[in-house]
């Protein structure tokens, strides 16, 4: 709500956050005492329908990521009311939407959507049918409303909107004559750096002469804390290069050095807390959780901590053994993963401190937690997560070798493997790839080898090609092929074994040897004294630090996802049912 062409500012922020996922979008616009709305599926694009839309000043957009119903434009947000008097936008799942529907179908309520969403907007309506103010009965209904949802409303009769947030985030941006809300800062970068973070419960109400910010629950009206936001986006572009990607893939020659950029008085707090700590978990979910069991690998190996990676989604089955002087250590890249906020709740629950690394300000996770350090990778727009990877594994390193008291060694050593990784992007590097590239992209299965510190390198880059080509790779651990991995081995699968400068390598040599002598096409990635085994059909060099190197074998994979998806003609960005920020479980 502002002064400025509302449709045009909405658009624009909704292209901002097209990297947290979507298959379909919608914007709804006041004008003149009417609403008026364009949805569509596919691409967040400007045709003739959207140009139909009229100029307003009050607005409010959405982009879906289907959950209940298919992708249709029927489907996608914003779903307006009956009597075309107010529309509803919604974050989350409502997790009680069966019931809620079964109930209202009994009352004779038809439905033009399968969404979950159109049963809060009937429910309104129902409560307004009552004599009740629409703000009255968004609370009422919002109360009945199970799991993490956000909503936004647009009410005609006085022209304001309202949002309420449980989980799903929400932040306000606070502009010269003009307010935002979005579910990330990101957004409305460019317009505004002053922020109100808000918590569970909170309901926004804008006027165009006022903000007022107060508790559902209490219906206590709340002090406008306005936040500064650190960093300010103003233009988020592939700069020279045709995808986002490729751009973050080479954006890590600077990420990996900035994720270290904690001294140790910074660190301190966490140390103290690691040191008296019976044990210390380390969670994330899909690349976040390949990056924790990087970091878990390094605090058991450097710092001898007793450190135990679990995935956010399998919380639970280690409930019955966490106790409160147990430390967690969450890991995400949006910092509103839904499966790691609600681990984090369950672990405080059981007492234990909680620390946070998550590469976007203001977020849920980082809210929550006792201790929180930031990545600072900047902005990730492609889907598939590459600098955040490496970030976090790098931040893990120095807490490791900070335990040791080596904190000024450990960024040493981190700053020359950043100075070493623009050795992956050379001319003849880059030609390396993608000539095996030509080599490998009509085969539909393909394995990854790793050990020790590159277990989960071998993880993370199966997980990189999987996303983005939509092959069948698997990584796994070299001790794990004889057990029947070795089998679906056939003449001309692609077999990578990750190598670095320790003992371990030769445990992958072996295991190349095994698949070489069954027909697999070998490719080795790591150490250069490798380079000329003889066992090798291909050979990719990487820059090695000890330990802390392994954090760089992981680019290749990333490199060789990004052509293997150009060679298919994939959508590199964006790829197929994939969202950036998973705030449903």
């Amino acid at each position: 709500m502002g002064q400025k062409n509302a449709k045009n500012l909405i658009f624009d922020g909704l292209k901002r956050l097209e990297y947290r996922g979507y298959d379909s979008w919608g914007i709804a616009i006041l004008n003149n005492g009417e609403i008026s709305q364009y949805k569509d599926i596919g691409e967040i694009q400007k045709d003739k329908g959207f140009d139909t839309l009229p100029k307003g000043m009050i607005g409010i957009g959405h982009t879906r990521w289907a959950t209940h119903g298919g992708v249709t434009k029927v489907n996608a947000h914003p779903h307006i009311s009956t009597e075309k008097d107010f529309t509803l936008i919604q974050n989350g799942i409502v997790e009680n939407f069966d019931e809620l529907k079964k109930s209202l179908i009994k009352k004779n309520i038809s439905f033009l959507s399968q969404t979950d969403t159109e049963v809060i907007v009937k429910m309104i309506e129902i409560e307004r049918n009552k004599g009740k103010t629409l703000k009255d009965s968004l609370i009422d209904v919002f109360k009945k409303l199970k799991g993490r949802n956000t909503i936004a409303v647009l009410d005609n009769e006085n022209s304001r909107i309202y949002a309420i947030r449980n989980g799903s985030p929400l932040v306000v941006g606070v502009g010269k004559r003009e307010t935002f809300l979005a579910s990330d800062t990101l957004s409305f970068s460019p317009y505004t750096d002053q922020v109100i973070l808000l918590e569970d419960y909170d309901m926004v109400e804008i006027d165009k002469k006022y903000l007022k910010v107060f508790n559902i629950l209490n219906l206590h009206k709340k002090g406008l804390d306005i936040k500064k936001l650190k960093v300010q986006y103003q233009n988020i572009d592939k700069g020279k290069y045709d995808h986002f990607m490729m751009k973050e893939i080479v954006d890590q020659k600077e990420t990996i050095l900035l994720a270290s950029n904690y001294n140790n008085v910074e660190l301190q707090p966490l140390l103290n807390e690691i040191s008296k700590s019976r044990k210390v978990y380390i969670i994330g979910a899909g690349t976040a959780g390949f990056a924790s069991g990087q970091i878990a690998y390094f605090l058991r190996n450097i710092s001898h901590v007793d450190a135990l990676d679990i995935r956010s989604y399998e919380y639970k089955s280690y409930l019955p053994v966490i106790e409160k002087d147990d430390l967690l250590i969450a890991l995400s890249q949006s910092g509103e993963t839904a499966d790691t906020i609600e681990a984090i709740e369950e672990f405080k629950k059981k007492g234990c401190k909680v620390c946070s690394l998550v590469n976007m300000l203001g977020t849920t996770i980082s809210r929550i937690s006792d201790f929180e350090y930031y990545t600072n990778s900047g902005p990730e727009i492609c889907v598939a997560s590459t600098k955040v990877f490496t970030a976090q594994c790098s931040w893990g390193y120095l807490l490791a070798m900070s335990l040791m008291k080596k904190n000024t060694l450990a960024r040493r050593k981190i700053a020359e493997l950043s100075l070493n990784t623009k050795k992956l992007f050379t001319k003849k590097s880059i030609e390396n790839i993608q000539m095996l590239v030509e080599k490998i992209y009509k085969n539909d299965h393909m394995f990854i080898l790793g050990k020790g510190e590159n277990f989960n390198i071998a993880l993370e880059g199966a997980l990189k090609i999987k996303e983005i080509s939509y092959k069948h790779v698997e990584g796994f651990s070299a001790g794990e092929l004889k057990h029947g991995v070795i089998a679906l081995v056939e003449k001309g699968t692609p077999v990578f074994g990750i190598l670095s400068d320790n003992a371990e390598s030769k445990d992958i040599v072996s295991a190349i040897e095994q698949v070489k002598a069954r027909g697999a096409l070998t490719i080795g990635i790591g150490s250069e004294r490798f380079k000329k085994n003889s066992i090798f059909d291909w050979y990719i060099v990487t820059p090695q630090f000890d330990t802390v190197g392994s954090i760089t074998n992981v680019i290749p994979f990333q490199l060789i996802s990004y052509f293997l998806s150009v060679k298919l003609g994939n959508n590199v960005d964006k790829p197929r049912n994939l969202a950036k920020s998973v705030t449903v479980k």
